[in-house]
């Protein structure tokens, strides 16, 4: 039998939501799954959550046994150091407590909607300006575009000073990726205290610096 695992890093704190878990589809077939709330939830870094399946799995792969570590009669007890390969571990469980105390289920719903609608409406914004055109559809928060080269110049190359441009002038910062071989600016809010005008702020920086390269 082949282990599955899905990491859902970045994307698994959007299922909180009712209304995105149907990226969840097929997870039901999963033998583990991780996300970390330190890059979507607001959590401190660092903070990650494991769901296993079956956690035989992990003690027979992972458990060492001298006789330091046993505890005698107690046998039947959940060792998480047995869990994963380092034997010990900070208490993490408490920046989710704290985060949900301070902030409810719904307030983290609510910040994670707004990152979601706060992307769509820029990448639209940025769609309809003259030389931009976007190379991926915004999924959930996140999404990528290419802004068009001035004659004669590589296309890829200018996007890469873009985004050097904008990393560069500091009020922002993005991150570059490929699409089908080619360069392409990822955006993604997710910023636990960003606003709806810190993202229009970042869209009067991406066409301030592009048309300054242009």
């Amino acid at each position: 039998r082949l282990y599955l695992h899905v990491d859902a890093a970045w994307a698994g704190s959007a299922m909180i939501c009712p209304e995105y878990r149907h990226f969840w589809a097929g997870v039901e077939g999963a033998d583990s799954i991780v996300f970390n709330p330190h890059k979507w939830l607001g959590a401190q870094f660092d903070c990650s959550i494991q769901f296993v399946r079956q956690p035989e799995d992990l003690v027979r792969t992972l458990a060492i046994k001298p006789d330091y570590l046993k505890t005698r009669g107690h046998d039947g007890i959940i060792n998480y150091s047995e869990w994963s390969v380092p034997l010990g571990r900070r208490f993490r469980a408490l920046k989710l407590w704290f985060l949900l105390r301070a902030h409810g289920l719904e307030g983290l719903r609510t910040m994670i909607r707004n990152h979601v609608a706060w992307s769509e409406g820029l990448a639209t914004r940025l769609a309809k300006e003259a030389d931009f055109a976007l190379v991926s559809e915004p999924m959930l928060s996140l999404f990528s575009f290419r802004h068009q080269a001035p004659s004669g110049a590589d296309p890829d190359e200018h996007n890469l000073r873009l985004v050097d441009a904008i990393n560069t002038d500091g009020r922002i910062y993005l991150t570059q990726t490929r699409v089908d071989g080619r360069v392409a600016i990822r955006f993604q809010a997710g910023q636990f205290e960003s606003t709806a005008a810190d993202v229009d702020a970042a869209f009067d920086v991406i066409v301030e610096i592009a048309r300054r390269l242009s």
